[in-house]
């Protein structure tokens, strides 16, 4: 009779890797870019557009703006359009918030939490001296 329940050592270690992970790895590494490699490019890239579109939106006159929206707009649809623009700049910088969160594993450790205690495990004991008697 089969026997169910956890048993200690019984499985896969913990954090060990597959043999399909580790063939994705060895593939990735092979080519010359990693995933993190891949998604700094990706937020340097959307950070510079983004930049670029921004610098572009502080530059544009009110002559070069309306280049852009047919003659026969409405201010609406004049402010409609300028409105899309700058959703579109903001995207952009989104996007490259997007990668830079997934990349920010791989590249800054987590700080791990710490617990102050005082000797052998008691509360820290806090003393005051006052030098001064004019304080």
């Amino acid at each position: 009779m089969a026997r169910g329940g956890k048993r200690d050592g019984a499985g896969r270690p913990a954090g060990a890797l597959t043999q399909r992970t580790r063939e994705v790895a060895e593939r990735s590494l092979a080519t010359g870019m990693s995933p993190l490699d891949v998604m700094l490019e990706n937020m340097r890239h959307f950070q510079q557009v983004a930049l670029d579109a921004e610098a572009t939106l502080e530059g544009l006159t009110a002559e070069e703006f309306s280049d852009k929206v047919p003659s026969d707009a409405t201010p609406e649809q004049q402010f409609k359009f300028l409105l899309a623009e700058v959703k579109k700049t903001a995207g952009l910088r989104q996007m490259a918030q997007d990668a830079a969160r997934d990349a920010a594993p791989y590249v800054h450790a987590k700080l791990a939490s710490v617990e102050h205690s005082g000797p052998n495990g008691s509360p820290i004991a806090i003393s005051v001296l006052a030098e001064d008697a004019n304080l």
